[in-house]
């Protein structure tokens, strides 16, 4: 079995990488490596943007909010790895 990197197997959950892959639609050659949590943050990064600006926010202020997430989450995820 190959070792998973996600963030909530790395807390000690049991979440394989390829669940995440597959979920998220995610590139497969992220899987079981350390890439697959920033390769999510991309994703929620891209999504969280979206949400913001349809909730009426403009572009560069939605960017800014959730570039701030990602960043924390990023170095949430660095202190696990």
């Amino acid at each position: 079995m190959k070792k998973s990197y996600n963030r909530l197997a790395l807390q000690g959950l049991d979440f394989d990488d390829m669940e995440f892959v597959q979920e998220f639609n995610l590139d497969s050659s992220v899987a079981y490596t350390p890439k697959i949590n920033f390769a999510m943050l991309d994703n929620v990064y891209q999504k969280h943007v979206k949400h913001l600006i349809d909730d009426g926010m403009s572009t560069e202020k939605a960017k800014m909010v959730a570039g701030r997430s990602r960043a924390n989450a990023k170095r949430d995820i660095m202190q696990l790895i």
